[in-house]
């Protein structure tokens, strides 16, 4: 039913590339080519995402609809985590909820920007991250005899370790793994201290709380080497490391930093405010599980004792523990200030969880409640999806009565996704030697057809440069990039998300270091002379056009001005005679 139901929430928009998709697509497809990730494609994000997407192209086939197909999936493999998760704290009811929650709101966000329909690095890391977190949870509760395991506490500790390692590996930000179970380790004997650890026959065997927290260190620690050093192993024997070093860890420690910490906190207030009230279904059910988890703190013993809790009161505990994996993921989430839709993915897991153990708590409530109170608390919770489902999943709608008219909708011919779209289709049919009708008259994958995606390539005709961040043109196109260099971030130490504000060159990077970096590119390019060069962050960033750069503006004198497709200039080698374009 889940997988259904994510099927018909994500199917309508499997025709279309997203924020960043034409990064993935173009580095796992030079991935198959032979080329070496970091040394000889340009990444900045940790290697797991481009090695699966290469690992589907080369069993299915380059198609887009492949890793829609996939997202669907993987969808419901996290639904299935929460729900084992939840079943596991909480009982049954509570983990269907869970993965009911995570299947609807895995199609929201709370940002203006950015989508959550593609498959990246942030929904990449949902199902690691989720399992790390409930292992390290897992290892924490067992130590203290709060629940049984047939696995030790240091060997669930390790699985934690790994899971994490692999976290990371899929986005920077798996790293808040590892601070939770800091936190965690720090935090859980207060939080185990208020369950009467008198009434605990298991409790009086537990081991001495030190010795105990630095065995689950040590065993976290030895399952993260177990994953990471086969990893930096092969960056290491591909001399790829110092590049992944460079590219991933130290530009995004950059990034990270660009924004002060006023701006930051404005941004999480802004967007977090956004979020919770475009998904209030979650934000409620956390309140409730947020208040009454202070409330049991700030009782007395006594009182905790009149209420007859049988030991161990588990639900309490893992209550606690949520709410601190949960508030360390909002951290990771507003680090750098940055909330785009495909951010809130960080945080999601734990939300869906809190959400659905909040609601549950209150529904027995309910239920026993006069009609004039259960009423509005049922429409609260409706209102809640209903908005929801409004704000995110009006385009859906759309989207699907464009595939049963068979023909596009005004609606759709200006969404912001198909303009996009359209611009980089334009713009590959051109490189392709098409009229630029054929974007509109070919289907989804056939202008990149007998390219040398499929075959050796020939020539210069095979190669093109897109100068700029919209590598998607790569894959339209289905032509071999002339350059390693897949974004100009390293080229201008501009970051992308902030390159097409005109006159912003604000740069990340010493001036030495971009200049190395585009001398490497004019030597790259001249090695194969690509007939098309195409300029994106020129045409809105008069600051960074391709020719204001010296290095680059001498071996741009080889090229003459084709025209725009869209927001994209298209540049072609002076000394190729205006062949006829092929039907």
């Amino acid at each position: 039913m889940l997988l259904a139901a994510s099927f018909v929430l994500r199917i309508f928009y499997a025709s279309r590339l997203y924020e960043d998709d034409g990064l993935w697509f173009t580095a796992a497809e030079e991935i198959l080519r032979g080329k070496v990730l970091y040394r000889e494609i340009y990444f900045d994000k940790p290697p797991l995402l481009p090695l699966i997407y290469a690992v589907l192209f080369k069993v299915l086939g380059p198609h887009i609809l492949v890793i829609r197909l996939f997202t669907i999936l993987y969808v419901a493999a996290v639904s299935v985590i929460l729900y084992l998760i939840g079943k596991k704290y909480y009982g049954q009811r509570l983990g269907v909820f869970a993965a009911c929650l995570f299947t609807f709101f895995s199609t929201s966000s709370g940002s203006g920007h950015g989508h959550v329909q593609g498959f990246n690095t942030d929904f990449l890391e949902t199902a690691p991250y989720t399992v790390a977190a409930h292992l390290a949870i897992m290892s924490c509760a067992v130590s203290r005899g709060v629940i049984a395991s047939r696995l030790r506490p240091w060997m669930l500790a390790c699985l934690s370790g790994a899971s994490a390692a692999l976290a990371i590996q899929a986005n920077p930000k798996g790293l808040f793994d590892l601070i939770f179970f800091a936190a965690l380790i720090l935090l859980s004997p207060f939080i185990l201290s208020s369950l009467d650890h008198a009434r605990s026959p298991e409790f009086a065997s537990a081991p001495p709380i030190l010795g105990s927290s630095l065995l689950l260190i040590a065993a976290a620690a030895l399952g993260f080497a177990a994953i990471s050093a086969p990893i930096i192993g092969y960056l290491f024997f591909h001399h790829a490391l110092t590049d992944y070093w460079r590219d991933v860890w130290v530009w995004g420690r950059k990034y990270a930093s660009l924004h002060s910490a006023k701006d930051i906190l404005a941004s999480t207030l802004r967007f977090g405010v956004a979020y919770f009230a475009l998904n209030s279904t979650l934000f409620i059910g956390l309140l409730i599980v947020l208040a009454r988890t202070l409330g049991r703190f700030t009782r007395s013993r006594k009182e905790i004792l009149a209420e007859n809790v049988p030991w161990p009161d588990r639900p309490f505990a893992f209550d606690a523990m949520l709410l601190v994996w949960c508030a360390v993921s909002f951290l990771g989430l507003a680090l750098g200030g940055r909330f785009y839709g495909h951010y809130f993915f960080q945080v999601l897991p734990a939300l869906c969880l809190l959400g659905a153990r909040g609601w549950m708590l209150l529904a027995p409530r309910l239920k026993q409640s006069k009609r004039l109170i259960r009423a509005p608390g049922v429409a609260l919770f409706a209102v809640g999806l209903l908005v929801t489902a409004i704000r995110f999943h009006t385009r859906t709608v759309v989207l699907a009565a464009d595939w049963i008219r068979g023909n596009k909708s005004e609606s759709t011919k200006s969404w912001y996704y198909d303009v996009l779209n359209h611009e980089e289709r334009m713009a590959a049919a051109v490189v392709r030697e098409l009229d630029k009708d054929a974007a509109d008259r070919l289907g989804l994958e056939a202008i990149r057809e007998n390219g040398p995606r499929t075959r050796t390539p020939e020539g210069s005709s095979d190669y093109l440069f897109v100068w700029g961040y919209r590598p998607e043109i790569y894959y339209w196109s289905g032509l071999i990039p002339a350059s390693h260099y897949l974004s100009t971030q390293p080229l201008t130490g501009v970051p992308a998300d902030i390159a097409n504000v005109n006159g912003q060159r604000t740069s990340l990077l010493d001036e030495d270091q971009t200049a190395a970096a585009r001398a490497q590119l004019v030597r790259e390019l001249e090695s194969v002379n690509p007939n098309y060069i195409i300029d994106e962050v020129g045409m809105f960033n008069s600051e960074l056009n391709i020719n204001n750069f010296p290095e680059i503006a001498e071996f741009m004198k080889a090229y003459r001005t084709v025209g725009p497709c869209g927001r994209l200039m298209v540049y072609k080698r002076r000394d190729l005679k205006r062949k006829a374009r092929r039907d």
